[in-house]
């Protein structure tokens, strides 16, 4: 299970899991998701800034990709939240122009149940 692997913090792991889904569901947006969130978090706990950085650009790649893949009918809930963690990473990497698009790109999805929509707004309200 790749949340138990994420819960003791072994991304790589949890990485090569989802390589490995990938595989066989080479379009579908939540492995990407995951991915990006398993990148987001190996940043987090990074000491190098470096490593930081490339975990954090693998992240903004991933969510991309799940963007990019999702049916904006179908996945209006996985949309909102990868441009609102999209949006997060940019504000971290002190990039508000970008981070106030993601936003942007988060709130146009709406309110939708399982979406980022406060967050979004909360975000965006941070920025400089």
């Amino acid at each position: 299970n790749i949340e138990q692997v994420l819960r003791h913090k072994d991304y790589n792991e949890a990485e090569a899991q989802l390589k490995e889904l990938l595989k066989s569901h080479s379009r579908e947006p939540r492995i990407f998701f995951a991915l990006a969130q398993t990148a987001s978090l190996a940043a987090a706990d990074a000491t190098d800034e470096d490593v930081q950085a490339e975990r954090l650009n693998r992240a903004l790649a991933n969510y991309r990709l799940a963007r990019e893949a999702a049916s904006p009918e179908a996945d209006r809930a996985l949309i909102s939240r990868a441009h609102e963690a999209m949006g997060r990473i940019y504000a971290f990497m002190e990039k508000p122009a970008e981070a106030a698009k993601e936003f942007d790109e988060a709130l146009k999805v709406g309110d939708v149940p399982g979406g980022a929509y406060k967050q979004a707004l909360e975000g965006k309200s941070k920025l400089p």
